[in-house]
């Protein structure tokens, strides 16, 4: 999985990103035509399942052009929403998963089975093997092939050893990578881009501050964007990582532990316990961050950015299981 993040195949990604940001312009300009209210959860979730379709893949989703009611995609991006019910049966799993698994109860098996019927065809398409576009596809499609999936090593703290762990790649356990590449790589993304898009609505000065800021740096380089451009947006990013503080979309980050523990206050946190972090609270609390439900990029900005206490700050996790 790591190898497909490489600043190689990143960079030579990023004319997707590129496209699909045109298309989600155009998209932009036809729907405040016909209203001045738009849905913002549905918008960027278009916009994020097209980019998931593009460099994840290979294929066009067309979310932003087609019509959405008959789009598959769009029907797994709608399967995926979490309802009422869900949220509690997850809270079930994730709390008490010894009675979740006991009850035999299931979470998203009509999701799946659509989206395996969608990715055998698109691996069908490709005559089941990689197609040199060096996208997620071809590497599921390279472990098929291989019959077996090579994990990251794993480095023990304690001990300083490497594990390397091997698993059997069955059809089923192809399909679960893609489905949870898929539902985390674009609920994740059009959510923060949501409470992004939420907070620079709320706080004009800041918006003008990141307007300003990109408009500088598309007049540098005559209104193209490059895979660089991350880099020279200092104050976009903070803002960003502003938003993930504020509204984390891991409110809680689950762990089992794998041997005894001792805390300094002489507590022990025995093996096999469940461990629940709770990273929302830990983002909003005062003592590591002052004025909590304030939005202020400033605080991820230069030299204060180098301020915030380790594992305070916990939008993708922490280890080696880090989002």
């Amino acid at each position: 999985m790591t190898l497909l993040f490489s600043s190689r195949k990143m960079r030579n990604m990023f004319y997707l990103i590129e496209k699909c940001s045109h298309v989600f312009e155009a998209m932009l300009d036809r729907e405040t035509n016909l209203s001045n209210e738009l849905e913002t959860r549905l918008v960027t979730a278009r916009y994020t399942i097209e980019c998931i379709g593009a460099c994840v893949f290979g294929i066009d989703a067309n979310t932003m052009t087609g019509e959405m009611q008959d789009n598959p995609f769009s029907r797994i991006a709608a399967l995926t929403s979490p309802t009422k019910y869900a949220a509690f049966i997850r809270g079930v799993r994730n709390v008490w998963p010894s009675i979740f698994y006991g009850l035999g109860l299931q979470l998203m098996s009509k999701q799946m089975d659509f989206f395996k019927k969608l990715i055998t065809s698109v691996m069908n398409q490709r005559q089941n093997k990689p197609s040199g576009r060096n996208d997620f596809l071809d590497l599921i499609l390279s472990w098929r092939l291989k019959q077996t999936i090579d994990g990251d090593s794993i480095t023990y703290i304690k001990s300083g050893g490497r594990h390397r762990v091997s698993l059997k790649a069955d059809d089923d356990l192809l399909v679960a990578q893609c489905f949870v590449f898929f539902n985390a790589g674009f609920e994740t993304s059009a959510t923060i881009l949501s409470y992004t898009l939420y907070e620079l609505a709320k706080n004009k000065e800041i918006q003008n501050r990141v307007l300003a800021e990109v408009d500088a740096y598309m007049e540098r380089y005559e209104n193209r964007l490059c895979y660089e451009c991350v880099n020279e947006f200092p104050y976009l990013w903070a803002a960003v990582e502003e938003v993930q503080r504020l509204y984390p979309v891991l409110g809680v980050i689950f762990r089992e532990t794998m041997e005894n523990y001792t805390l300094p206050d002489g507590l022990i946190i025995e093996k096999g316990m469940r461990v629940h972090i709770p990273v929302y609270h830990l983002h909003h609390n005062p003592m590591y961050f002052p004025d909590p439900e304030e939005f202020s990029p400033e605080r991820f900005l230069g030299e204060e950015k180098q301020k915030v206490n380790p594992y305070t700050y916990l939008p993708f996790g922490q280890g080696p299981r880090t989002c």
